[in-house]
């Protein structure tokens, strides 16, 4: 973890609240939260309006989008707390609209778990700080809309989209945090009069519904196997893990067979996996995106055959 322990100073660690509906991912989401001491999830529940009921104080909110509330509870959630978005939504459109509402930061589902715990603490200590994940999707915003920015805040999105810290990013283009603060707030102004600050939220299908397209389960968001892979890879090993054929994977996803295949088989590569019988690759799907009930006995299983967590870039 980076030097989020020296920023801590040993005053009493944030109050977190956790708001997910799928049961796995919320334990997941809390084990990940309180591993960090900086943070402690006083309260996790499965919806907005449970939270409210429960009257629990916490300083930042960690909430999902699908499944937890209507779009005017989710929205009335974020302008009266600190809140960090995760969402499964790929789509720029879902990850700015939480933003333009007042959401503190916005994560897709496969972000690790000490990405997120140092946005939590962000989003109470440096809640101006953009991510990578919402300055690509803003990114998308300026360009797909039209909106006008100043150049250096255009180079701070694509540079934090990448990968780079704020502070950092600032500090080399000698910018001050008061003028990025204020343009910044010109630029939120600017997707709302866009109309980008509507928030729809899906319906979450109903299985047993005739009809209903098939929907991969959500990951357990902090495999960390997974933080090191390809959105791609990721998303292909999802819908393999949950049982799909190739060419049934290939289907949902819009594209090859082939992309399927060696989005599989790159993501073994890039993990130490040389062999890649049929079995192997269910087993590697199912540890990589949660799919089982204990997956420390996959993991010994695939560290017999010389599996190692990805490295990034690798």
């Amino acid at each position: 973890m980076r030097d989020g322990t020296a920023e801590h100073g040993g005053g009493p660690p944030l109050q977190v609240a956790v708001v997910e509906d799928h049961e796995m991912t919320r334990r997941g989401l809390v084990a990940a939260l309180d591993a960090d001491p900086r943070l402690t999830v006083v309260s996790d529940v499965p919806s907005v309006e449970r939270l409210t009921v429960s009257g629990a104080e916490y300083d930042v909110c960690v909430a999902d989008l699908r499944g937890v509330g209507t779009a005017e509870r989710f929205t009335e959630l974020v302008r009266r707390s600190d809140v960090v978005v995760c969402t499964a939504s790929e789509q720029w459109r879902q990850r700015v609209a939480p933003w333009v509402c007042g959401a503190r930061a916005v994560f897709g589902k496969t972000v690790s778990a000490v990405v997120l715990a140092n946005a939590v603490w962000d989003a109470r200590h440096h809640p101006h700080w953009l991510k990578p994940h919402l300055a690509s999707a803003l990114e998308a915003a300026v360009r797909e809309c039209g909106l006008t920015v100043e150049p250096y805040l255009a180079d701070v999105l694509a540079r934090t989209a990448r990968g780079g810290r704020v502070a950092w990013i600032l500090d080399e283009l000698d910018v001050t945090e008061e003028r990025y603060r204020e343009d910044l707030h010109l630029l939120r102004t600017r997707c709302a009069a866009a109309g980008l600050g509507r928030l729809t939220l899906p319906d979450v299908p109903d299985p047993a519904a005739p009809g209903q397209p098939a929907t991969a389960h959500e990951p357990v968001v902090f495999s960390s196997w997974a933080a090191g892979l390809s959105d791609g890879m990721v998303r292909a090993l999802e819908w393999y893990a949950d049982g799909y054929s190739y060419e049934e994977t290939a289907a949902q996803l819009d594209v090859k067979v082939s992309t399927v295949r060696t989005q599989i088989e790159r993501a073994m590569t890039v993990c130490g996996i040389r062999s890649k019988p049929a079995d192997v690759r269910m087993m590697f799907a199912m540890y990589v995106c949660s799919r089982h009930s204990k997956p420390d006995l996959l993991l010994r299983r695939l560290s017999a055959l010389g599996a190692h967590p990805p490295r990034r870039g690798g």
